[in-house]
């Protein structure tokens, strides 16, 4: 379940993200809510929900 922060979206506190992986050409993150475990793509553009098998798919190095 997606806690408050994360059901408005990917926003400041930024601190409660941790980041699992790292796509230089992108660049684009891997970033996991320590709060509900939501996983995000963020990009310089913007930032998405992902779910797991899409994040093991971009980020196959990350750690879950």
């Amino acid at each position: 379940m997606l806690c408050k922060d994360c059901k408005s979206g990917y926003h400041a506190p930024y601190d409660r993200f941790e980041r699992l992986g790292v796509k230089a050409d992108g660049p684009s993150f891997l970033m996991k809510c320590r709060q509900c475990g939501a996983l995000w793509n963020e990009t310089p553009r913007a930032a998405t929900r992902v779910h797991k098998a899409d994040a093991q798919t971009l980020y196959p190095e990350a750690r879950f």
